[in-house]
């Protein structure tokens, strides 16, 4: 059995644990390769151009994993807590993705991790111990509890505040990092914060009811007094980052903190971003 996995979304978080967990069933897993531009070019044409950009990336790492595989592991992230959802093109891609192919296994993930994944497992083995032990294997040995990042004070700090599918694909973030590790500049980003202050339900994180939208949220609040500028990359077209991106821009405008915010999309020009990001250099560095 050759379960896909799309290199795409929610892979850039829980891809390591979705292989071994496959591998501790003794399923074959097969990953889409790294994101490039025939992937990206594959999404275009799969999907509506009013869809954000990540999802249209997914969409060519689908493609790509047609008639390569048995199943397409598509997952949907509903809500991690109550009151703090996915956002809707995130879960209704599963329902996009099967207008291409039956064999999509799309568990609702509402809160509990473990039940979709152990459904999963016995549909395709029918072994229920053996999927118990599994997921709790392959969970024990691909979440590491992080700690809170330091901060020298002898560094330029920049957090690149992003969701992780954006600064984790190569593709789409590495003329932002380049430019911004050439600078001279030590980055962070809201995958080095532990999950307590990411999922912080203070007072104003409550205002915000998208899952990774709050994640954002809550690392800039955390960041915004430590670092010297903050830079944030958003998706075109995505309605909760440009709510929650606003917000953030006006929070760090009102204690005059160096901010930059970046839209990105598949019209995005490399050479437009790099030269964005070393006028933002060059004016932290003034200050």
């Amino acid at each position: 059995m050759r379960i896909g996995i799309p290199r795409g979304l929610l892979y850039y978080r829980y891809g390591e644990f979705w292989q071994r967990f496959f591998s501790y069933l003794g399923a074959e897993t097969l990953i889409s390769p790294p994101t490039n531009k025939d992937i990206v070019e594959l999404g275009l044409k799969s999907i509506s151009p009013e869809i954000c950009f990540p999802v249209k990336v997914l969409m060519g790492h689908i493609q790509w994993l047609l008639n390569k595989v048995d199943y397409i592991f598509l997952p949907r992230m509903v809500y991690l807590q109550k009151g703090s959802y996915g956002c809707p093109k995130m879960i209704g891609v599963a329902d996009v993705a099967r207008l291409y192919t039956d064999s999509i296994l799309a568990p609702s993930i509402k809160g509990d991790f473990f039940l979709p994944h152990f459904t999963t497992g016995v549909k395709l083995i029918k072994n229920p111990l053996r999927v118990y032990k599994a997921y709790h294997k392959a969970y024990k040995e691909s979440f590491i509890k992080r700690r809170e990042p330091e901060f020298p004070k002898d560094r330029l700090k920049i957090a690149l505040l992003s969701h992780f599918y954006l600064t984790l694909d190569e593709y789409i973030s590495r003329p932002i990092i380049k430019t911004l590790k050439r600078e001279g500049a030590f980055i962070y980003t809201k995958e080095d914060l532990p999950e307590d202050i990411l999922l912080s339900l203070n007072k104003e994180a409550e205002r915000v009811h998208w899952v990774y939208e709050r994640e954002l949220y809550n690392a800039f609040k955390y960041y915004l007094p430590r670092v010297d500028g903050i830079c944030q990359i958003l998706s075109f077209n995505c309605g909760p980052d440009s709510l929650v991106g606003d917000l953030i821009g006006r929070e760090a405008k009102d204690i005059s903190k160096p901010f930059l915010s970046l839209f990105l999309d598949e019209h995005t020009a490399e050479a437009g971003i790099i030269t964005r990001l070393e006028a933002f250099i060059d004016t932290i560095k003034r200050r």
